[in-house]
């Protein structure tokens, strides 16, 4: 199935409008962002998961301050990728919160930790509902149809494609193994109810393929 391109460049401006964000500053941002989305490396982490999480958020009953907090956290959450680094997640946090700091965004401290919640959703601890949504936003793909699954385990390969076999698969084994232990993959009742069995189904095909290697 051939990759779908979304532009969904004006939720950004209406979201820095939103935020009294001047237009050369947002456009600017705008414009590093869809060069780091948008990097050859990237298979996974473009700018359809971007899309694919605001339209899920969009049929989240979250208005407000709070909706605007998570869509500045899914724009920069993945800013910053490189795949031989553990730092991503640090990063991009720390690049958003001084941006958004800069430009007098109240909740820049917030949309901080949320991203770097994203580092571990292994042992990380969403305390509050805003941060448990983008916990699940983040992590829909796994609930997502069968196919689209395989689409995206296959782009993750892609994208650590520096690595044998061996290795990606151990490490992926072992990722998917933390995350079907925990008593429940995600934190909102809403994506329990949506995607919970799905993604657990998914998740065990996945390691009984790695284990047919």
């Amino acid at each position: 199935m051939p990759e779908q391109n979304f532009d969904p460049t004006h939720r950004w401006f209406d979201l820095c409008y939103r935020n009294h964000i001047q237009i050369n500053e947002a456009v600017s941002m705008c414009n590093e962002l869809i060069d780091a989305y948008n990097e050859p490396h990237r298979h996974y982490h473009t700018m359809n998961h971007v899309y694919s999480c605001l339209n899920l958020l969009d049929g989240l009953p979250v208005a407000g301050e709070n909706k605007d907090m998570l869509e500045f956290a899914i724009w920069f959450h993945d800013l910053i990728y490189n795949v031989a680094s553990q730092t991503n997640e640090q990063e991009s946090a720390t690049l958003a919160y001084d941006w958004l700091e800069n430009r007098n965004v109240s909740y820049a401290q917030e949309i901080k930790r949320m991203i770097e919640l994203s580092a571990d959703y292994v042992n990380g601890q969403p305390v509050n509902e805003a941060e448990k949504i983008f916990h699940d936003l983040d992590l829909a793909i796994l609930g997502s149809p069968k196919v689209t699954y395989q689409e995206y385990a296959t782009n993750i390969r892609k994208e650590y494609k520096h690595m044998s076999d061996e290795e990606f698969d151990k490490g992926r084994a072992s990722f998917i193994t933390k995350i079907i232990e925990k008593e429940t993959i995600f934190q909102t009742e809403a994506f329990q109810d949506l995607f919970e069995e799905n993604a657990r189904q998914n998740m065990r095909d996945e390691l009984e393929k790695l284990a047919q290697k």
